[in-house]
């Protein structure tokens, strides 16, 4: 029996396939442009340049790999052939756009993380992280009387007058079930994207099925400033590029792929033509007709449009398949493992429950490492988390906001190991020019390990643990304030295994989802492993002491101590001087509710701010590690035990 034969057209191109689709339906003339089939996927033609967990690549060819899913091999800028595992709606969320993106990086289109819109002024893009409110925005602005052109994914090329054009995706989108029924879209939106998943296909009223000229591009982004403006300003030149750059589709698989010359020369040229402007909202605020309005408005203003068109060097949309020699080069070393074998400073994990004291440990160590005269700004502090969304999709090729939390904390662990390698290989090439050994701060809130779960972070790569911990009673006050829920909510938070933070299963955020199991699960787990050094330090001793706290977590991590040094850091890092900061200049940290991220940083507020009942439930939870640490005898007074 014969396969049957689905025929579509997406981004300009006719695309025959042995799947079924949520492309575009259009007959296809006898050789299309792209053919997707189903077969025994072996491997790549070549040796790949580029090799990871999930993917490998090599000019012309990409190979992706997805347990329980497909196997997705990618030639040529023509052909896709998949190994299916699991459910054909599976197979085609993954296989549109993220796979099909990589066919279009093979045909040399650029393909941007972006939803675009064409409106009276033209084609517009709306770039952003995933969980920034892309697809939002354009949805709303369809509903405004504009036409969907792509969503998640857009392709430019250049026309033969040199024009940027954007490429028609297709007339669907893919919108989280929050946003439908906060704007009643969910009545007409069809199937889950995926089983599992609170994510639904929704049709575009109006699809605009031509290339369109491209007139500007904004890219969403959150402030933390005080108060609840939407900014947008004026990208400089060199901001402008870097923003573009950073919002490129799988830019490590374009490199391995050999595309990277080529993509910097057009993005070159589009800049040359269309402005680029930041829009920054408040972070704790999403207020999708506001936000709207704004844009709407910069394009009656006729205030940033496209330039005249500069003249191309050479034309990205027609397509030259990769020669045999150009396959078969000598695969060039990738930045893991060009300097794999040779040990470095590597990972410092700053781990702790929330609200225990990580953001300020993170200023008193970033000042430390800078040695400047001034306070460091909040905005630059060390230690990122390892939960960035944009980082783990772009190494592990793969769009997370298509996996389930069960599947992505599968691959935190693949996804850390691949981090730790990078800093522990790629840190001594940086000591030879900076002559400093310096570790890699990473902040993280996730538990260490799920009791009969695997380990969740690296030894490899890993020189230690500071973990800070505080009293769950002051934890519980300040967790709320943090996220605008009740004590009640809070502590229910506490006392649950499954909770994890940043978790909703009908929407996404910027940061990945982070397990954390109750507080007492959470403390006894890092406390309790053997795997790597930990040095836990306790919030309060910090307060009464903070220049031989702060001293242990430098000596753990291999930093020189210098006693002058480190008192300036920890002048610098006062609570009054971060709370000054954030009110002047806000902070981009600060989570999606109206209160202060700075808000107290004392000990024992709890003993004013919660009830008996709540102390009660709080002991009954937590009162072996409670009693460990030194919190429980303050409590059972309380409590009169």
């Amino acid at each position: 029996m014969s396969e049957p034969e689905y025929e579509y057209r997406a981004y300009g191109l006719h695309v025959r396939s042995s799947i079924a689709l949520p492309l575009e339906p259009a007959p296809c003339p006898p050789q299309p442009d792209v053919r997707i089939r189903l077969g025994t996927v072996s491997g790549l033609p070549a040796r790949p340049t580029t090799r990871t967990d999930l993917w490998q690549a090599c000019p012309g060819a990409f190979l992706l790999c997805l347990e329980g899913i497909a196997r997705y091999l990618v030639m040529d800028g023509r052909d896709i052939l998949i190994e299916p595992y699991g459910d054909t709606a599976d197979i085609a969320a993954f296989c549109v756009p993220s796979v099909f993106s990589i066919l279009l990086q093979q045909r040399g289109v650029v393909t941007l993380h972006a939803a675009t819109v064409e409106t009276e002024a033209g084609a517009v893009l709306l770039l952003g992280k995933s969980g920034t409110g892309k697809s939002s925005l354009a949805a709303a602005l369809v509903e405004r009387g504009a036409s969907l052109l792509a969503d998640d994914v857009t392709g430019l090329v250049l026309d033969e007058s040199g024009r940027t054009m954007a490429l028609p995706g297709f007339p669907a989108q893919r919108l989280w079930a929050d946003l439908l029924n906060k704007t009643g879209w969910r009545a007409r939106a069809g199937t889950r994207v995926r089983r599992g998943m609170e994510k639904y296909w929704l049709s575009a009223r109006r699809f605009c099925a031509a290339s369109q000229p491209v007139c500007t591009a904004f890219v969403l982004q959150t402030h933390g400033l005080p108060g609840s403006d939407i900014l947008i300003e004026p990208a400089m030149p060199g901001e402008a590029f870097w923003m573009l750059w950073q919002h490129t589709y799988r830019k490590r698989a374009m490199n391995a792929m050999g595309q990277r010359p080529r993509h910097f020369a057009t993005v070159s040229t589009v800049l040359s033509q269309i402005p680029v402007a930041s829009v920054r909202r408040p972070a704790h605020l999403f207020l999708l007709d506001a936000l709207a309005d704004r844009i709407e408005a910069h394009l009656r203003s006729g205030a940033g449009r496209a330039r005249a068109a500069a003249t191309p060097s050479h034309a990205p949309h027609e397509f030259r398949p990769p020669t045999v020699r150009q396959r078969d080069r000598a695969p060039v070393p990738s930045p893991m493992t060009a300097s794999a074998g040779v040990s470095g400073p590597g990972i410092v994990w700053l781990a702790s429950y929330p609200k225990s004291g990580n953001t300020w440990l993170r200023a008193v160590l970033t000042d430390y490492v800078h040695e400047g005269d001034e306070p460091v700004s909040i905005h630059a502090l060390v230690g990122e988390g390892s939960n960035d969304r944009d980082v783990f999709n772009e190494y592990l090729g793969i769009d997370s906001a298509d996996l389930t939390r069960e599947e992505i904390a599968r691959l935190m662990p693949r996804f850390r190991a691949i981090l730790a390698e990078r800093f522990f290989a790629a840190r001594p090439l940086a000591e030879q020019r900076l002559r400093r050994r310096e570790p890699t701060f990473v902040k993280t809130h996730e538990i260490y390990r799920m009791p009969g779960d695997s380990v969740r972070f690296p030894q490899a790569g890993t020189v230690g643990v500071a973990y800070l911990v505080r009293n769950p009673l002051d934890v519980a006050v300040s967790y709320a304030h943090h996220l605008g829920r009740s004590i009640d909510e809070t502590i229910e938070m506490m006392n649950d295994p499954g909770t994890t933070a940043g978790a909703r299963g009908d929407g996404i955020f910027e940061r990945l989802p982070e397990p954390m199991g109750t507080w007492s699960m959470h403390v006894s787990s890092w406390m309790e492993q053997h795997d790597v050094p930990v040095q836990v330090v306790r919030y309060e001793d910090l307060l009464k002491d903070p220049l031989t706290g702060f001293r242990a977590i430098v000596r753990l991590a291999g930093l020189e101590h210098d006693a002058a040094r480190l008192d300036r850091a920890v002048r610098h890092s006062t609570f009054s001087r971060l709370r000054a900061q954030e009110e002047r200049d806000g902070f981009n940290e600060k989570p999606r509710t109206p209160s202060s991220f700075f808000r107290a940083g004392v000990a024992g507020s709890w003993r004013t701010a919660l009830t008996y009942a709540q102390v009660r439930a709080l002991v009954d939870a937590h009162a072996g590690v409670m009693r460990r640490l030194g919190y429980l005898h303050d409590a059972e007074a309380f409590l009169g035990a």
